[in-house]
């Protein structure tokens, strides 16, 4: 099989004062997306300001200004684990404009009293509804606890209404000074753009900002085989829900063993079309692959209240055993194969989707044109491979399972 879609190329310059820029040039798009990646997260908070990273970014977007985009009228933030990204899509003739709103956040921006009380009593209101909501994609904060018990992953990035109480400006403000400095930045531009331009551009708005010391922070890394773990909540949803994950080491691991990273794409991509077709409800597989830690999770949702979550987490026992003692045919191999090669494809050429893809491989350390070789592993993958991964790490010593109940009902 041969690669039907090339990634798109990217180039790369490093200020003086350690801000790292990324381009890729897609001509098919109407306008530039821009990703200003900050090396922070949840990860980096203590008990005591829990929720200062997420609230940071709030007042900012509240007190500054910036360009608003061709069809939304709101700059965003994403918050992953590893980083915190503000993002903007802009009209090309607004690029200088973006560029300079975004240095001011950087360098000299506002914050006042007012914002920051807006936005912790606004986090406080959706609280309840945030922590007794559950699905497929929402994972329980107790649930999350178990799945991290060393890392900072497990770290609510809301916060606690006791932590939010005791922020005020002056911790925000050193807060920013800690972690927003172009040495702790990574500035990606996608679309339709010049580099040349871009370059142009970021040295005018943003070589002056001066380049800053930036402590050491010491990250803990996950524990490979913490245990079998298991919990019983109630939330407001209609029917239960089985939870079930694996501990598996962090991108760092696999970027050196990509049999072991092809067979765990095609392993989710496998589950991924086992949920489609099973009649026991609806699921969700996704691997999450940190800088210190791994998880492969695995949620299902039953059709109906009569569905109990014992039974949900048997049907998942079931499929992986099968995935342990048998090798997958070749035919369900190169439909998961072609199904990841395609959406990887579209997130090539995604203006939009490109942004964080970039992102991941430059702070995993991994030069950016080794996504070819990454897809290029993918064509490589055996039955075997699967049969292999699936041995190694779906273990009891790795795993943490949760039944979900609904509010009026009981634990079996």
């Amino acid at each position: 099989m041969q690669l039907k879609y090339p990634t798109t190329p990217t180039k790369e310059l490093t200020l003086d004062n350690g801000l790292k820029i990324i381009t890729a040039e897609i001509s098919q798009a109407s306008d530039a997306y821009i990703d200003l990646v900050y090396k922070v997260s949840s990860c980096n908070e203590l008990p005591e300001n829990a929720g200062i990273n997420i609230t940071l970014a709030s007042v900012l977007f509240s007190d500054n200004e910036h360009t608003s985009a061709p069809d939304e009228n709101e700059h965003l933030s994403f918050h992953f684990d590893d980083f915190t990204t503000y993002r903007q899509r802009v009209r090309l003739a607004d690029l200088d404009e973006a560029f300079s709103q975004l240095a001011t956040m950087m360098s000299a921006p506002k914050m006042t009293e007012a914002s920051l009380q807006a936005v912790i009593q606004e986090t406080n209101s959706h609280r309840a509804a945030r922590d007794i909501f559950i699905s497929n994609y929402l994972t329980p904060q107790e649930v999350t606890e178990l799945l991290y018990p060393f890392s900072g992953y497990s770290n609510n990035p809301q916060g606690t209404p006791t932590s939010l109480s005791r922020l005020d400006l002056d911790q925000l403000q050193q807060w920013h000074q800690r972690w927003y400095m172009p040495n702790n930045a990574t500035l990606i531009v996608v679309g339709n753009v010049s580099t040349d331009n871009i370059f142009s551009l970021a040295e005018q708005h943003f070589s002056a900002i001066p380049h800053k010391p930036l402590e050491v922070f010491k990250y803990d890394k996950e524990a490979a085989e913490p245990g079998k773990r298991h919990i019983e909540v109630s939330k407001d949803t209609n029917e239960p829900l089985a939870i079930m994950a694996f501990n598996l080491p962090d991108f760092d691991f696999f970027k050196g063993d990509p049999n072991a990273l092809g067979a765990l794409d095609i392993i989710e991509e496998l589950l991924k079309n086992h949920f489609r077709l099973t009649p026991d409800g609806s699921g969700a597989a996704r691997k999450i692959l940190n800088q210190n830690a791994g998880i492969f999770f695995l949620s299902v949702k039953a059709q109906s209240a009569d569905q109990t979550p014992c039974q949900l987490e048997s049907g998942l026992r079931t499929y992986l055993n099968k995935l342990k003692r048998n090798p997958i045919d070749a035919q369900s191999l190169e439909h998961a194969r072609e199904n990841i090669l395609t959406r990887w494809a579209g997130w090539e050429h995604n203006p939009s989707a490109l942004p964080y893809l970039l992102t991941t491989y430059h702070y995993a350390k991994l030069p950016l044109d080794s996504r070819a070789q990454r897809y290029q592993a993918l064509l490589n993958i055996t039955p075997m491979d699967i049969q292999n991964f699936a041995n190694t790490y779906f273990t009891e010593q790795r795993m943490t399972t949760a039944h979900i109940f609904p509010m009026a009902g009981s634990p079996e």
